[in-house]
């Protein structure tokens, strides 16, 4: 069979040499050959390795025959040798680097021709061309808005974005090429599909999946992978990672018919509502293990505040023996539900501010389901610095929550909230539990917006019992749970299972409050700056640090209003958090 001949284009700065030279070791150099061209440019000049020789030279071995095909570009001769067409007919597949003008005339030559078209975004063609420093700006600027002619209809049309690390560049390099040429099979073949922007199905997920947890695939691969992940994942793709990764865990059977769980998927500074929602639904009966993460990039995570109170490192059999005494848990997941595939994936696109959501929601469920949950409560906060920009996109992933639950044999109630201030009065982990324990205790200082949320969530939870059955009955019980104390005994009693901490030390604390410099109505609050400004603080490492809301939004101020105190047991640090505030407090604040 005559072998494929791949003729690799693209504009100057989409890297097209460093892919060519990083799939060399990556293909097997019996089947594919790397084509060697031959320039009018002299040998050792920047740029690819190349035959060197004069104009003079170049047009007498052209009149010779010994080039296959040949053009000019940017006042040089290129040519590409002749014998690539004996390399074709016994079957072996060329690799060229090659000029999108000749695209037609090898068509004609070479019936066997597929072209690869490495693309790049403008402004990282134009950072790339400047680094390399051959050209003018002037000239660059000129590369970037030339206009070329379409690719014949014809002609079978291949493309590679090459915008990521070099090593994901030459993983989308190469799995376009071997998807074309069907070269891969197994995991690989998977592997290579996905990572070349083609869907799959059901069970290629579950022979691509097992092989990546037992490390099968790793490094530019599995990040190739899962970027395509972002870029594209269908409704049924999203199903079958899902069931797959539920298929992997072994699901932990709590001997009960009903299950609950209740997960944000964050983003809102103080926002502990799991911390209140939790007591409650274990007070009412119902079995809550709730697992919860760190803070990333906040000021305090739910782990981080349950900590203040208790031991959140809880093993499995930790977690159950505390569920079955107390019917709930608030445990951090780093010992439980692992997964090196959303390792991989938190760490490579956090960065790169790649679009995680569909992958999530697969995630987010596998694990819910592995856990023994059969019913679900969603948060989808919304907000304009959010995961979840507007009250649209947080509906639509509603939706997809809701309808891969169902796929899984669960029921997920998802909600779309909105998520542009910060909740309750505490931005740290000790301020946060504090924050909780007043509503908790039905103090006259409890934060109004954490607790009307809290009811919110935890009345959806109990109409899911058919002994309550509608959301009115769900929130008359929630409000009597907090009334009579039962839901703060049932904190007390999670706590001690898990292991009680001694109350937060505040006698180190440093303090300093920050102060309206004009007068009006509070309007807003920016989250991500007073989370910033907490996180200058210490928080959430140092447990006592954070910020302190003083003036909530809708408050009136007069200039040397306190807005918010800033602590920490660090100078230099609060001293940091300090200087912060005062170039961006986060207040807008209008008449």
């Amino acid at each position: 069979m005559r072998g494929r001949f791949f003729f690799i284009v693209g504009p100057s700065g989409a890297g097209k040499d460093s892919l060519i030279d990083g799939a060399r070791s990556r293909l097997s150099p019996d089947v594919f050959v790397f084509a060697r061209r031959t320039i009018t440019r002299p040998a050792g000049s920047p740029g690819e390795d190349h035959d060197a020789c004069t104009e003079e030279q170049f047009i007498a071995r052209e009149q010779r025959g010994d080039f296959l095909v040949t053009w000019q570009a940017h006042g040089l001769h290129y040519g590409l040798p002749a014998s690539l067409g004996d390399d074709l007919d016994a079957g072996r597949h060329v690799i060229a680097n090659g000029s999108r003008s000749m695209v037609a005339a090898m068509a004609e030559r070479i019936p066997s021709l597929v072209v690869l078209e490495v693309a790049a975004p403008p402004g990282i063609l134009q950072q790339r061309l400047a680094i390399r420093g051959r050209e003018s700006e002037s000239d660059v600027a000129e590369r970037l808005t030339r206009t070329v002619e379409p690719y014949p209809a014809y002609v079978r049309l291949l493309c590679v974005v090459n915008d990521q690390t070099l090593g994901i560049g030459v993983s989308r390099f190469v799995a376009a090429i071997l998807h074309e040429l069907r070269h891969a099979s197994g995991s690989r073949h998977a592997l290579v599909q996905k990572i070349a922007g083609y869907p799959l199905h059901a069970s290629q997920y579950q022979t691509l999946i097992r092989a990546m947890i037992d490390g099968e695939h790793e490094g530019a691969d599995l990040e190739a992978f899962l970027i395509a992940c972002t870029e594209s994942l269908s409704d049924d793709e999203m199903v079958a990672i899902a069931r797959c990764r539920t298929e992997i865990l072994p699901r932990i059977s709590w001997g009960q018919p009903m299950v609950v769980d209740k997960h944000s998927l964050g983003g809102i500074p103080g926002s502990r509502v799991t911390m209140v929602v939790i007591p409650i639904v274990a007070a009412h009966g119902l079995l809550i293990p709730k697992t919860s993460s760190r803070a990333i990039t906040s000021a305090a995570g739910t782990a981080d505040a349950m900590e203040v109170l208790a031991r959140v490192d809880l093993t499995p059999e930790e977690l159950q023996r505390c569920v079955r005494q107390t019917n709930a848990c608030i445990a951090w997941n780093g010992k439980l539900n692992h997964s090196v595939l959303d390792d991989v994936m938190n760490a490579l696109t956090r960065p790169l501010g790649l679009d995680t959501r569909r992958w999530s929601v697969a995630s987010i469920l596998s694990k819910k389901y592995s856990a023994g949950a059969t019913h679900v409560v969603i948060d989808i906060p919304y907000s304009t610095a959010g995961k979840v920009k507007t009250r649209e996109d947080a509906q639509e992933l509603a939706r997809l929550f809701e309808m891969v639950g169902e796929k899984l044999g669960m029921v997920v109630k998802a909600f779309a909230t909105y998520g542009e201030s910060p909740i309750g009065r505490g931005i740290g982990p000790a301020l946060e539990a504090r924050d909780v324990l007043q509503v908790l205790d039905n103090h006259p200082d409890a934060p109004q917006d954490l607790l009307e949320k809290s009811l919110f969530f935890a009345s959806q939870i109990l109409a899911l019992d058919d002994k309550i059955a509608n959301v009115t009955r769900g929130r008359v019980r929630a409000q009597e749970l907090l009334s009579t104390g039962a839901a703060r005994e049932a904190l007390n009693r999670i706590v001690q299972a898990q292991g009680a901490h001694p109350p937060a030390d505040f006698s180190r604390v440093q303090t300093h409050d920050v102060l309206a410099r004009e007068p009006g109505v509070v309007k807003h609050i920016d989250g991500c700056v007073i989370s910033g400004i907490a996180r200058a603080a210490g928080a959430p490492h140092d447990a006592v640090a954070g910020v302190d809301l003083i003036a909530s939004v809708g408050a009136t101020v007069k200039v040397g209003t306190p807005l918010f105190r800033i602590q920490g047991t660090l100078a230099t640090r609060l001293e940091r958090a300090v200087a912060l505030a005062q170039s961006n407090d986060g207040y807008r604040i209008s008449d």
